[in-house]
C-alpha cells in the first residue's frame, strides 16, 4: 500500500489501513530519498551520487537488480554509511 496521500491526512483511517501503511512507510520513504538523490545527480550530468546513510537490505537489492552499483566506503568507520551509487553503463558496452 502506497503512503497516505497530503490531502487524506487529516481523515481519520480503520487501524487496519494505517497499519498497512506503517508496515511498507520506511521503505517508500528510502525510496523516494535515494530516487530523488539519483535523478538529481543525472540532471546534473553525473553518473554517480554519494549517499551518506545506511541503506537497508531492500534497498541495496532494489537498485542493484535495477543495474546500479554499489561502493561502500572505506574511509568512514562504518562502510556502510558512505555508498557511492553508479550507473555509468558505457562499460557496459
Amino acid at each position: 500500500m502506497s503512503l497516505i496521500p497530503q490531502d487524506e491526512l487529516t481523515i481519520l483511517k480503520a487501524a487496519s489501513a494505517v497499519k498497512t501503511v506503517a508496515s511498507t512507510a520506511v521503505f517508500e520513504q528510502e525510496q523516494k530519498d535515494i530516487a530523488y538523490a539519483i535523478n538529481t545527480a543525472a540532471n546534473t550530468g553525473n553518473t554517480e551520487v554519494l549517499v551518506h546513510r545506511i541503506l537497508s537490505k531492500q534497498m541495496e537489492t532494489t537498485l542493484t537488480q535495477q543495474g546500479y552499483t554499489l561502493t561502500h566506503s572505506d574511509l568512514v568507520a562504518n562502510p556502510n554509511a558512505l555508498v557511492t551509487i553508479s550507473w555509468d553503463i558505457s562499460s557496459n558496452g
